[in-house]
């Protein structure tokens, strides 16, 4: 296996068709086309389906693509280190968030590093929990932030704060009064959550901390893998839903929903910078990850990301 031969194969998926990747590529057709022969040769696999009307990977021929894009990004990651100072700080870095977390933080992130960071090209993966594991562990992204409920085997996990969970309902109605609710009662009115297979950074806490308290999920009105739609159905009055303030937090100020937090002694989550154990670390990903650190503490001193709190981080040394 040739790197020549990893980079034909991404462009003719990403072309969709052999005769644009050759064009794009300044390359013969037919020498593309053997190239790309060979591999499915050497790796005893068919990677594309060809047709008339163009080209599409077959499911292996998925599988070897996410694989090609990492390796061709640790080849230009391990090009540019050696001809730069040990210590310099520069390259691209790519940071995955989940959907819980990149509303808040996206932004603030892209604005600080374009700051203090001005050598460091950012590039930001907005994903499910999921894929951003498959991504990290591949190489294709560098960093991401996770809850610490997730299996991390393999991987480091530097935490950064505690989040509290708040009981979002429609505007108007108020769940038991006013200040903290227990878990029971944020449990007892109409419930609406994220599906099983999207359960990483929110439901599965939900979850656990019901179970730790000893008591029993209801039963569901519906399961919404999306926060917008998710956020919609509760202003429309179908029920009550269990999420971080900061998902909420315009709609919670323009008077459309109306979020009361749950014991924080019952539920919350923890929330940290993920790196892998087999890739290297470079000053670059370092910066950033410290960056992102920096970036949440003031974020939470400032109350710019709401329910975010380090107090209990910082109470425990860790």
């Amino acid at each position: 296996m040739e790197i020549r031969q990893i980079k034909y194969f991404l462009a003719v998926v990403d072309s969709g068709s052999v005769s644009r990747a050759a064009g794009r590529l300044f390359v013969a057709q037919s020498a593309l086309s053997k190239q790309i022969s060979d591999l499915e040769t050497d790796l005893d696999v068919q990677l594309l389906h060809r047709s008339r009307s163009g080209v599409f990977p077959t499911e292996s021929g998925k599988v070897f693509y996410e694989y090609g894009k990492a390796i061709l990004k640790q080849m230009s990651d391990a090009r540019e280190a050696v001809h730069f100072p040990t210590d310099a700080i520069f390259g691209n870095v790519v940071v995955g968030l989940p959907q819980s977390t990149s509303g808040a933080l996206a932004l603030p992130l892209i604005n600080a590093a374009q700051a203090r960071l001005p050598n460091i090209s950012l590039h930001i993966n907005e994903e499910l929990t999921g894929n951003l594991l498959e991504q990290l562990w591949q190489g294709r992204v560098d960093l991401a932030v996770f809850t610490s409920n997730v299996q991390l085997q393999g991987f480091s996990f530097r935490p950064i704060a505690q989040e509290d969970f708040y009981l979002i309902s429609q505007a108007g109605k108020n769940p038991g009064g006013a200040g903290d609710m227990s878990l029971t009662d944020a449990l007892a009115g109409p419930l609406m959550l994220s599906g099983l297979q999207h359960s990483h950074c929110i439901r599965s806490i939900i979850e656990e901390a019901v179970m730790r308290e000893g008591l029993h999920m209801p039963a569901l009105r519906a399961e919404i893998n999306s926060v917008h739609i998710l956020k919609s159905a509760v202003e429309a009055g179908s029920g009550n839903t269990i999420m971080p303030l900061a998902l909420v937090q315009q709609e919670v100020l323009q008077g459309r929903l109306r979020a009361r937090r749950i014991s924080p002694a019952q539920v919350s989550r923890t929330l940290g910078i993920c790196m892998s154990n087999n890739i290297p670390a470079t000053n670059a990903k370092r910066a950033v990850a410290d960056l992102i650190a920096q970036l949440v503490n003031s974020m939470c001193e400032d109350g710019s990301w709401p329910s975010l709190r380090i107090d209990d981080l910082l109470a425990t040394g860790t």
